[in-house]
């Protein structure tokens, strides 16, 4: 899995905006983020909302394009797309995979 790290104003501001897709098995990680838009966008997005402890608060399933979504209680956001609703198991393992930095996979890895 392909992770990226938007932690910049800048960066959170831009987002996927201007994407024409997104690749399968890659993500885009939002901290701190509450709330997400995909105003602008041209493709639906899955999106993950987590607490400080990675506990899983809301999944969105294809959000569409011109949208606003709001969880008052999540500190990160995680912006993937999948062919396939993603079950337990799987969030969980994508979560995961967002709060562990492996050296062994830091080519994975991009900071914006």
């Amino acid at each position: 899995m392909k992770i990226t790290y938007c932690l910049s104003p800048l960066a959170k501001l831009k987002g996927l905006l201007g994407k024409r897709n997104l690749v399968e098995h890659h993500c885009y990680v939002f901290a701190p983020c509450k709330a997400i838009h995909t105003f602008g966008m041209r493709f639906a997005i899955d999106v993950i909302f987590c607490d400080k402890t990675g506990h899983l608060l809301k999944y969105y399933r294809q959000l569409a394009p011109n949208r606003i979504v709001f969880v008052s209680r999540a500190f990160f956001t995680i912006e993937l797309v999948s062919n396939e609703q993603l079950d337990a198991e799987q969030l969980k393992q994508t979560i995961a995979a967002c709060l562990t930095f492996d050296s062994d996979n830091k080519n994975h890895i991009n900071w914006i």
